[in-house]
């Protein structure tokens, strides 16, 4: 087989497959954003005779599937037995995982970009809080239920929405916060109730990331969007003054999140460490209260510590972030493109 689809790849990864997965980009693109457990060998040190295992099945990846292909080539002349990965790490976004979270909750994880979203139904209705622009994947996982709301945390900027593109298609309720945006949508803020059958999903502010940022509750549940994260918390300088709203965090984190009760579940818009199959990515917040030493810092530490661990924003976020406030159309191949790369959505 020359080419591999990212779907099969991920699927003999998931099954430990014995598999070698060659990235022959450049060491600086490959630091960037990569396929956990991949090695890097680029392209030009394999036209020099990189040595490879020969005892198993190699796939090559680059960014968009040429240079992997001219890999595949080359070895497949020296005996190796190599596939390319069709469309590279570009086409990696769009690979999707799903675990059950409860009955009726859904994680719906986009394994190459680190984005979460989440699936609730109840009595033959659905709502998607965060989804991405790979809208089919959210219907087939409604199965029979009707897609009923399409809710954003925020405006994301690392990742293109498919909020309002899901709403267009399912003719669902499209809920946003008015945080400069200018799609038609029925404006979340504090208090507002979102029902889903017989669920009822609260909307909490929780600004800082973003000034309209809203945190969901559901239960036990707690959908933080970027607010705060299983490692990290959301950083503040997308955009906005970093010293200014770090303070703005700290006061949403201590006054609206941290008097949750300690068995809240709290699940992120993004993760950040690499994704086992069927293992949920969430925390209760107690268990977080412990491990994030950011969580009880006073707050002018808390700003310092924001101000030095700034990390490069994402590429494109304005962009990105014009095209979720609905001021800007752009095809999905332009979208794919300006998604490229990890998300960079915490504080690290």
């Amino acid at each position: 087989m020359s080419f591999m689809t990212p779907q099969e790849l991920k699927q003999k990864l998931d099954e430990g497959q014995k598999i070698f997965v060659l990235d022959v980009r450049e060491p600086l693109e490959y630091e960037e954003w990569h396929i956990p457990g991949s090695v890097n060998i680029p392209l030009s040190s394999v036209y020099a005779g990189a040595e490879l295992p020969k005892d198993r099945k190699i796939i090559a990846v680059c960014l968009h599937g040429m240079r992997s292909e001219r890999a595949k080539q080359i070895l497949s002349m020296q005996g190796y037995d190599i596939s390319s990965m069709r469309g590279g790490m570009v086409a990696w976004n769009s690979v999707y995982d799903i675990t059950e979270i409860s009955s009726g909750i859904l994680q719906i994880r986009r394994v190459g970009k680190g984005c979460l979203s989440y699936m609730i139904t109840s009595d033959g209705e659905a709502a998607v809080i965060d989804p991405t622009i790979d809208t089919d994947v959210y219907m087939q996982a409604a199965g029979k239920n009707r897609i009923a709301a399409a809710i954003e945390t925020h405006v994301h900027a690392d990742h293109a929405s498919g909020g309002c593109i899901l709403a267009e298609r399912t003719g669902a309720a499209y809920y946003a916060p008015d945080d400069g945006q200018t799609t038609k949508h029925q404006t979340v803020s504090y208090g507002t109730a979102i029902r889903v059958g017989d669920a009822e999903i609260r909307a909490v502010h929780t600004p800082g990331h973003t000034p309209g940022s809203m945190t969901y509750l559901l239960g036990e549940f707690a959908f933080t969007g970027d607010t705060l994260f299983i490692e990290s918390v959301g950083r503040p300088d997308l955009g906005q003054d970093a010293e200014e709203n770090a303070g703005i965090l700290w006061e949403t984190l201590q006054k609206r999140i941290l008097v949750l009760p300690d068995t809240t579940k709290i699940l992120p818009a993004h993760y950040g460490s690499e994704i086992k199959h069927g293992l949920l990515i969430s925390a209760a917040l107690g268990e977080l209260k412990r491990s994030l030493a950011a969580l009880s810092m006073q707050k002018q530490k808390f700003i310092r510590w924001v101000a030095g661990n700034v990390q490069p924003k994402p590429s494109n976020f304005e962009a990105i972030k014009e095209f979720n406030k609905g001021l800007a159309e752009l095809e999905d191949e332009e979208l794919r493109e300006l998604e490229a790369g990890p998300n960079r959505c915490a504080v690290r």
